[in-house]
């Protein structure tokens, strides 16, 4: 239970930090869910109107004796004789003959809808008429109430239905309703900015893995040559006159049994190699594979003098064995050779490649486990 807890805590706050980065889109997208709800209430939305009236379902007190009231009271209980008074008034003879008789043309009513409803544990019943026309509203509710008055009392003549309320004139439209619609929509551009905002954080995270792809080896989990250039290339143009040093290492120790290993062990190897090159060097330095067997290293605002320590640093570093994970595995020794050249100003990004490339190839043919490229090469 503690470590669900914990769980859920540690969930909480990893959705409370995407709101916080998040918080200029949250707050744009609710500014603009009131915006719009203003706009659509004020410019948009045609002004609707409720007129009301209410009628009261009794006995006829002047074609019952006492009996005969005592007997229609307990009737009325039933709640069928009101539910039969509400559908007269809510009829389509009823409504329709009523706008024919206000209008020569019934279509000049096809905006206003009319509702009929039964009070709960009452004999009274509403009848509701919304439209754009307040006086027309009022005027249609009262009148079609009327018209079933009417036609009630040629039928029964054991009850009465009558006004309680007649309908009044609205002053104020039930919708739009701008206040009432402005806090729907704040809590509605609020939500979905928070959903926006957690699925920009998961886009952008897929974006970052699906370019990391493109830029990371899958088998050593350093730069790709393509983009160790690019970012060799991006140094120079930032600061044309900056010192710069590249280092190639090539991996003798597994050059010969490369193609016989099986991948899970090279992954190891690799990987390790990554690991110690990224421990031995500084932050802005770039880690990338150069080959099968090479790893390139980038060392910004760093002159050749100044990288040689570090070199030897790191071919010390990675000439300890490496052991290999699993029931076959043993020992893997690297042996190093690192060649390494520093750009001179104005120099170009192919020129110190071919320096660095030159100078690893002499440390193979020769017993030097660390070659420096010179103006005068190796003399």
């Amino acid at each position: 239970l503690i470590s669900e807890l914990g769980e859920f805590v540690m969930e909480i706050r990893y959705y409370l930090k995407i709101i916080q980065r998040g918080w200029w889109l949250i707050l744009a997208t609710t500014l603009v869910a009131v915006n719009i709800s203003l706009v659509y209430s004020y410019y948009v939305t045609i002004p609707m109107y409720e007129a009301v009236a209410r009628f009261i379902v009794s006995p006829n007190l002047q074609n019952t004796d006492n009996r005969d009231m005592v007997n229609s009271i307990e009737a009325l209980d039933k709640r069928s004789i009101i539910s039969t008074y509400a559908e007269v008034l809510n009829s389509h003879q009823v409504v329709n003959s009523t706008k024919s008789v206000l209008s020569q043309n019934p279509t000049d009513f096809d905006a206003y809808i009319t509702t009929v409803t039964v009070l709960p544990e009452t004999n009274i019943i509403r009848l509701s008429v919304k439209g754009p026309n307040p006086e027309v509203a009022a005027m249609l509710a009262n009148s079609i109430g009327q018209n079933a008055i009417d036609f009630v009392k040629n039928l029964y003549v054991i009850y009465n239905i009558d006004f309680l309320d007649r309908a009044l004139i609205p002053t104020d439209p039930y919708q739009p309703r701008p206040a009432q619609s402005a806090g729907l929509a704040f809590i509605g551009g609020l939500i979905l900015g928070v959903g926006l905002a957690i699925f920009k954080d998961q886009l952008s995270d897929t974006l970052d893995k699906l370019s990391q792809r493109k830029m990371v080896d899958a088998e050593s989990q350093a730069f790709k040559r393509v983009y160790f250039e690019r970012r060799m290339r991006q140094e120079i143009i930032n600061q044309p006159e900056t010192l710069l040093t590249l280092g190639v290492i090539h991996l003798m120790g597994i050059q010969e049994i490369y193609d016989s290993l099986p991948q899970a062990f090279l992954n190891q190897i690799l990987r390790r190699v990554t690991e110690t090159l990224k421990n031995e060097l500084r932050g802005n330095d770039i880690v990338g594979r150069w080959s099968q067997v090479e790893f390139g290293i980038l060392l910004p605002s760093t002159s050749g003098l100044s990288a040689t320590s570090k070199i030897e640093r790191i071919r010390t570093a990675l000439n300890q064995p490496i052991s290999l994970e699993g029931d076959s595995g043993g020992e893997i020794v690297l042996d190093p050779r690192i060649g390494f050249a520093d750009r001179q100003i104005g120099q170009s990004i192919n020129v110190l490649i071919s320096q660095a490339e030159r100078a690893v190839e002499h440390s193979l043919e020769s017993d030097k486990k660390v070659v420096r490229y010179k103006v005068q090469p190796f003399g």
